[in-house]
């Protein structure tokens, strides 16, 4: 069985995982918001769909 490296693969200054990466995450949590609340509203009758 071989040990893991500790060592992370992420680039030093890399703009793509520094600013891309959290921005693209914090986006689809908000859009997984606004289904989860969308879909509530269906639910309780708020929403006609």
């Amino acid at each position: 069985m071989t040990e893991k490296n500790g060592k992370s693969h992420m680039p030093k200054d890399s703009f793509f995982f520094e600013k891309v990466v959290p921005a693209s995450l914090v986006f689809m949590g908000l859009v997984m918001l606004g289904l989860i609340i969308f879909a509530a509203g269906v639910l309780l009758g708020f929403i006609k769909f």
